[in-house]
């Protein structure tokens, strides 16, 4: 999630050191991952265009740090939000599925970008999906690693209340992205995701979570709530001491301290719910994870020593959709795999917070119609 600046050398002595923070595990039986659909505005944004004015010359570089060549966004000005897209998602996903609305028992909505501060998207989301009465609605707010909690505590609510859930994860930051910020103007994009989770089988999903609230203020939207409430300054665009030009509702990132916080710690929780689960890297099939930043998802592999071509990306078309992307990338670069069979994952999410998430898993077979526009 970040326009990086950095020598070779200070990398990769940032990649020798060892976390010397630890996870919280905890693990869930009787799941399954029954599909998972994404939805995307229609409306596309080159980065070689739109970003060629404020990065000049330096522009291809850019793209090709961060990974990010093109992004899907929603229209300026509202009218279209992460509701919309997951609801739209999710309509697609049951309507390809023998389980329908009726079925469902609960919905679990992460994001941190919802239309209104009151009510929910949750219990929104439930009427327009004609979900009946009977329904437990509740939203989650999490980022970057929030897809990874919601299949946590998505499982959690299935089993508790025997019924189907749908997992529904969605962000429109580009309405809070300031076009005028080198560490933000390019990476995100917007998407709506859902996902389907039945309580039956056997299965028992593993998951790792660390929380570094310590450093909380390196990536924030610093204005618009309780602690600084949205004022007559918070449209007016200013330069920052880091250089930035944005306003206080815009998102701020500190792009170097968090690529710190993900090589000294994402690697090494990676691997201690691999031991802890006894999985090696060699069995996995597949690497998932939060499409953040090209080059910093290359440095977790690599420290993991697992192939890139077991890395599947999506952020080069439809850049950073916080907590959307693990779904998008599944939709987008594994729809026919993972609706023929089983495969052995390990997916993370990490950023905002600071947070980590993790689950070792199996994903598939599964409904998955794959990526959808917004129409």
């Amino acid at each position: 999630m970040m326009n990086i600046e950095f020598e070779t050398a200070a990398a990769e002595d940032l990649r020798n050191q060892r976390s010397s923070l630890k996870m919280r595990f905890s693990s869930v039986g009787g799941m399954k991952f029954s599909g998972v659909c994404a939805c995307v505005p229609r409306n596309e944004v080159d980065n070689m265009t739109s970003g060629a004015e404020l990065f000049g010359a330096d522009i291809e570089n850019t793209i090709k740090a961060t990974g990010v060549r093109t992004r899907r966004v929603c229209p300026p000005g509202g009218g279209v939000t992460a509701l919309d897209l997951s609801v739209t998602a999710a309509k697609e996903l049951l309507g390809n599925h023998s389980i329908s609305s009726s079925d469902i028992g609960g919905v679990l909505f992460v994001t941190q970008t919802p239309d209104h501060d009151m009510p929910n998207n949750a219990s929104r989301a439930a009427h327009l999906l004609g979900l009946s009465t009977a329904c437990a609605a509740t939203d989650t707010s999490l980022a970057c690693s929030g897809y990874v909690y919601g299949l946590w505590l998505g499982a959690l609510m299935a089993r508790s209340i025997e019924a189907p859930l749908l997992l529904l994860a969605g962000e429109n930051h580009s309405a809070s992205t300031s076009p005028y910020d080198k560490s933000t103007a390019l990476l995100f994009g917007d998407a709506g995701t859902a996902t389907l989770l039945t309580p039956e089988g056997d299965e028992e999903w593993h998951f790792g979570f660390l929380t570094d609230g310590s450093q909380h203020d390196v990536l924030m939207v610093p204005e618009g709530r309780s602690r600084r409430p949205f004022n007559e300054r918070s449209l007016e665009y200013k330069t920052w001491p880091d250089g930035g030009v944005r306003r206080p509702i815009d998102i701020h990132m500190d792009g170097m301290a968090v690529f710190n916080f993900v090589v000294r710690n994402v690697p090494g929780c990676l691997s201690s719910l691999m031991e802890r689960n006894g999985v090696a890297a060699d069995e996995l099939d597949l690497l998932l994870l939060h499409q953040a930043n090209l080059y910093m998802m290359k440095q977790v592999a690599k420290k993991l020593k697992i192939p890139l071509e077991k890395m599947p990306v999506s952020l080069d078309r439809y850049g950073n959709s916080s907590s959307a992307t693990i779904p998008v990338t599944i939709c987008s670069e594994l729809q026919k795999t993972v609706s023929e069979k089983p495969h052995r994952v390990l997916a993370s999410g990490f950023g905002a917070g600071l947070s980590i998430s993790a689950v070792s898993m199996n994903l598939g077979p599964c409904v998955c119609p794959g990526v959808i526009e917004y129409p």
